[in-house]
C-alpha cells in the first residue's frame, strides 16, 4: 500500500469527515443499495458467512436495513481501529453479531472459507493486483467488488474543484487514490478463477458511477 495513502486512512482521515463527504456526494447510498443487491444476488443459505473486507466506519447502516445481514456469520475488516470501533458501535445498537478484525487487505490475515467476500472502494486505495491475490488466497464462493468510474476526462478519484472535508483535503494533498479498469478487474480475477456473474450500477454525483461486480468461482475450481 502506497505510504500517502496508508497514513490518510490511519491517521489524518477523520471518520466524521469521511461520512459527511461519502453522504454529499451519494456514494454512502448508492453503496448501500449496491451491498444489499450483491448480497442478494448471491443468494447464500443461513447461517453462511459473509465478510465485508475495508468495512470503514459502517456507514452503510444508515442506508439499508442491517437485519438483512441478520442470517449469515458475519465479519467485518479494516485497517483503521477507529473507524472499527465506530463500526462496533453501530453494530451493537443493530443487534448485529460480528467479528471485527484489524486488518491489512494486502497482507491480510484472513484465512479461506468464507461464502461471500465484499468490498466497497477497497481496490482504489491499495496495490488492486495485490488485493486480487488476497482474494485468490482466501478463495470466496462470491465475491462483491463495488468501484468508482468517472466520466471521460476525469482521472482523479476525488472531483477537481468540489468542495471537501478538511482532513480528507489534507490527505489529498500527498495521497491519490486509482482507479481500478473495469476489464482489467474482470481479467484479473478471472486469473485467479472466478467469473463475472453480475454488474449493477447507480449514478452518483459529478456524472460517476459505484458499479458493483459480483463473481462467483469457476465450477472447475470449486469443484
Amino acid at each position: 500500500m502506497d505510504a500517502a495513502l496508508r497514513q490518510a486512512w490511519t491517521d489524518v482521515v477523520t471518520a466524521d469527515d469521511y461520512e459527511q463527504h461519502m453522504a454529499t456526494i451519494g456514494q454512502a447510498q448508492a453503496a448501500a443499495d449496491l451491498t444489499r443487491q450483491l448480497l442478494e444476488r448471491a443468494s447464500l443459505a443461513p447461517g453462511q458467512s459473509v465478510t465485508i473486507a475495508g468495512a470503514g466506519t459502517g456507514q452503510m447502516f444508515d442506508f439499508l436495513d442491517g437485519a438483512i445481514f441478520r442470517p449469515y456469520d458475519l465479519k467485518f475488516t479494516d485497517l483503521n481501529p477507529m473507524f472499527l470501533e465506530r463500526l462496533r458501535v453501530r453494530l451493537e445498537k443493530l443487534g448485529l453479531a460480528a467479528q471485527l478484525l484489524l486488518d491489512d487487505f494486502e497482507q491480510s490475515q484472513l484465512t479461506p472459507g468464507t461464502d461471500l467476500l465484499l468490498a466497497t472502494l477497497l481496490l482504489e486505495h491499495i496495490d488492486w493486483r495485490q488485493g486480487v491475490a488476497t482474494i485468490g488466497r482466501v478463495r470466496p464462493g462470491a465475491v462483491g467488488l463495488i468501484l468508482q468510474e468517472n466520466p471521460a476526462g476525469m482521472t482523479s478519484a476525488i472531483t477537481p474543484g468540489r468542495r471537501i472535508p478538511l482532513s480528507i483535503a489534507r490527505a489529498s494533498e500527498t495521497a491519490h487514490p486509482t482507479l481500478v479498469v473495469r476489464r482489467d478487474l474482470i481479467d484479473a480475477m478471472s486469473a485467479q478463477g472466478y467469473c463475472h456473474h453480475d454488474t449493477i450500477s447507480r449514478p452518483v454525483a459529478d456524472d460517476k458511477y459505484l458499479i458493483a461486480l459480483l463473481f462467483v468461482m469457476s465450477a472447475s475450481i470449486s469443484a
